[in-house]
């Protein structure tokens, strides 16, 4: 007779393999970050963009498509009058000088669509950035100071996906980059022109 006090073990029932759902990489790809219509699983955003939105709808998020500029990203839901979010989402905060260029190239794209609708890309040098930097700037020890970190700030504004590389080279002012249209989206005209707001008391009482 089996002894009570031994563990007795039952075979577990086979599983069934679970069911994946189709546009699973679509939103694993848009938790991690932005999708863009360069990317392999673009048309499945858009096939399945309306179960994808239900899904993160479920847990506080909006997905964002823009199909003209060929971008989606998220954004969190306010669930209610205070503004508080799931939290899922970061907010990273920004330096004054990342802030400073972050409006730059805002403003940069803007002129350039006003000029050029054949190209829907918008390539900016090195050189083009660190000159209209200069002109923000009247004192010479903030303009040093930004120039000489200038390559730290480009290199967090493409951590944030607004810029692209797309030339590199040994010589700084040789480096092009393409301004992402997702700029627009993130940084609309009424957070653009708080930004500026902001950044004139801060540079009226700094004396910049």
């Amino acid at each position: 007779m089996q002894n009570m006090s031994e563990e007795i073990s039952y075979a577990a029932p086979p599983l069934d393999p679970p069911k994946v759902e189709p546009y699973a990489q679509v939103i694993v790809r848009l938790l991690g970050g932005e999708l863009y219509e360069t990317d392999k699983i673009w048309s499945e955003l858009l096939e399945y963009r309306v179960a994808v939105a239900q899904y993160f709808a479920r847990i506080g998020l909006e997905v964002i498509i823009d199909q003209r500029d060929g971008f989606a990203f998220l954004r969190q839901l306010e669930l209610d009058e205070s503004g508080r979010t799931i939290g899922l989402i970061k907010r990273t905060p920004l330096s004054y000088e990342v802030t400073l260029l972050l409006v730059l190239l805002r403003e940069l794209l803007e002129a350039y669509e006003l000029t050029d609708t054949t190209n829907p890309a918008c390539f900016v040098s090195h050189r083009k950035i660190r000159d209209e930097l200069e002109l923000y700037f009247r004192e010479t020890s903030n303009k040093v100071k930004l120039l000489r970190q200038l390559d730290r700030y480009i290199k967090q504004i493409i951590e944030l996906g607004f810029l692209k590389l797309v030339q590199d080279s040994p010589h700084a002012d040789e480096r092009q980059y393409e301004i992402r249209r997702i700029i627009k989206a993130k940084i609309t005209g009424d957070v653009l022109e708080e930004i500026r707001r902001a950044m004139e008391r801060d540079a009226a009482h700094a004396g910049i």
